[in-house]
């Protein structure tokens, strides 16, 4: 689909929206009634007036702290569309962090959950106005923590309705997305208004969505993926969005999906990921199945099987999951191409708005994160010779304006030439499909010079049914890896052959052992696994669930 806007605005965005799909349904929870496009853009412009009336101006940075949920989106809109700033607050970050964010960004108001409201202790010093996000009632003056509060109440403003609201240019910063939770050290990535829209409208391109479409939302609203990909994007073309309450688990996503019976699912790889090994793979290790299941049209008929019973838990009209965050295991996107599942992966992050890359739907390459979306620039810096591998840079509207109040790092980002600089290593095919090999961070380098990508041997590591996931890194010269394990599967395995907790140990060392030979087996010879260590207990990870690689690689001595 096409879209024109007579400026790259939010506001501009959501009144052609307005205008074409006035009486659908838009936003609900799932087990409610949505509220119509025209009745959000009432809800919208009162939230906008009553910010202007208690003192909101443009510029003004708002936070936004608390569950996925219609106020969520309305709030939002509410503050990008006139001309004050987003600044969305992951609800995992630790109280010290959150507390670092509001501080940094200046922030003047917060709408909060009432479950996140305890972390805004210790911020009595900040001048705050405190909004609820299940009422979007701001707080009665005599509650307030400050004379501030109090003084923006009794003030007057002209601004009262709609029409005399400030509207944001092009140019305006619309959100403030901070990428780390590290207290001194996070980084404010700014997105212009421009920014946003043009990677909304470039990506509807390669997003076959219209207003018959119904979306449930399960990742986190303050992540730039579901923002643009999981709220904007499908706000564009007329989508209903409905919600779950509180905290995704498996089993409120099933019941949700019963009731909303969604064509569109955006999440993140692990989800499907964890379906495939907890609820498919295990149907597969019966000993005629297991035979059969080694061989290619066994094993497709039987995903197939399989596809069908998981869309039909999942309410039935279910037309695609479109992934982002990470990148497919291989043995899960086969599953989905035999199973005939459609999908679509992409890559970006936030400082591109985030969308860079669409998988053509109908076209996906296996492996890879799809082509460009129009009219950006991607290409590899100083791309190795022989492998063509190199760092991934872009630049186009999409690319940030830079971090908030924090000029060296915005300058180690880009290039001279104004290319931003991703940090991820990757190449392109002959036919322009990008693929990622990891982060330049991560690379190890090899007895001969090779590059050994650890994210790569970690994909074919997990292939194995024991190994939920793992981390792999170099020590000392040897190449070695952590994994956690399915206890599950274990318990499983062991009772079919015998064995009791005594012997678990032993049994542990040999999967250990035999998953290492499997991988090893698909890896290049310099790439080799030499030993993997159990990891007692889940991973830590950061609140966009990728693992705190550095807690778990030795120091070398």
């Amino acid at each position: 689909m096409i879209v024109n806007v007579e400026k790259m605005t939010i506001h501009h965005l959501m009144q052609r929206s307005f205008s074409l799909y006035a009486s659908l349904p838009c936003l609900a929870f799932f087990d409610e009634k949505a509220i119509t496009y025209a009745e959000l853009q009432k809800a919208m412009n009162a939230l906008s007036a009553k910010l202007a009336s208690l003192g909101v101006e443009p510029g003004d940075r708002i936070g936004l702290l608390g569950d996925n949920c219609p106020n969520w989106t309305i709030a939002y809109l509410a503050i990008t569309t006139m001309a004050a700033v987003a600044v969305p607050i992951l609800p995992g970050f630790p109280e010290n962090d959150i507390r670092h964010i509001i501080r940094h960004a200046g922030c003047k108001a917060i709408f909060i959950g009432e479950k996140y409201r305890h972390k805004l202790e210790e911020l009595a010093s900040v001048p705050l106005v405190v909004l609820s996000l299940e009422t979007l009632n701001a707080e009665d003056a005599e509650k307030s923590r400050s004379s501030f509060y109090a003084k923006l109440l009794q003030k007057k403003s002209s601004k009262a309705s709609a029409a005399e609201l400030p509207r944001p240019q092009e140019q305006d910063l619309a959100a403030i997305i901070y990428t780390s939770g590290t207290t001194g050290n996070s980084k404010g990535v700014m997105l212009s208004q421009r920014n946003i829209v043009f990677d909304i409208i470039h990506s509807i391109e390669r997003f076959p969505i219209s207003s018959a479409d119904r979306f449930l939302s399960i990742l986190p609203l303050s992540h730039a993926f579901e923002t643009t990909g999981g709220m904007l994007c499908p706000l564009t073309v007329g989508v209903s969005i409905y919600y779950l309450k509180g905290v995704p688990t498996p089993q409120k996503l099933l019941s949700a999906t019963e009731i909303v019976k969604p064509t569109g699912i955006l999440t993140v790889p692990l989800v499907v990921d964890k379906i495939y090994r907890k609820r498919i793979l295990p149907k597969m290790q019966g000993r005629l199945i297991s035979r059969l299941y080694r061989r290619p049209f066994f094993r497709k008929r039987l995903h197939k099987i399989a596809g069908k019973k998981l869309i039909k838990s999942l309410g039935g009209s279910l037309r695609f999951f479109m992934f982002g965050g990470a990148s497919l295991n291989l043995d899960v996107e086969t599953f989905l191409q035999d199973a005939e599942i459609s999908y679509s992966s992409g890559y970006g992050m936030t400082e591109t708005s985030p969308i860079m890359t669409i998988n053509p739907f109908g076209a996906v390459k296996v492996g890879s994160c799809g082509k460009p979306i129009p009219g950006i620039e991607l290409a590899i810096h100083q791309p190795n010779p022989e492998t063509g591998i190199g760092e991934i840079i872009v630049r186009g509207d999409i690319v940030m304006q830079g971090y908030y109040k924090n000029a060296d790092a915005t300058a180690a980002s880009f290039l001279p030439d104004g290319w931003l600089r991703t940090g991820d290593l990757g190449y392109f095919d002959s036919e322009g499909y990008l693929f990622i090999k990891g982060r330049s961070k991560n690379v190890i380098i090899g007895p001969s010079g090779e590059n050994i990508y650890p994210e790569i041997i970690e994909q074919v590591l997990q292939q194995s049914p024991f190994i939920m996931e793992c981390v792999v890194y170099s020590h000392r010269g040897r190449l070695l890896a952590k994994a956690y394990l399915d206890s599950d599967v274990l318990d499983q395995e062991m009772s079919k052959r015998g064995l009791d907790s005594s012997g678990s140990a032993d049994f542990i060392a040999q999967v250990l052992e035999e998953c290492r030979k499997a991988a090893n087996r698909e890896l290049p010879a310099f790439s080799h696994v030499q030993q993997i260590l159990e990891h007692p207990e889940p991973f830590e990870k950061t609140p966009t669930n990728k693992v705190k690689r550095y807690l778990y690689i030795p120091e070398e001595n």
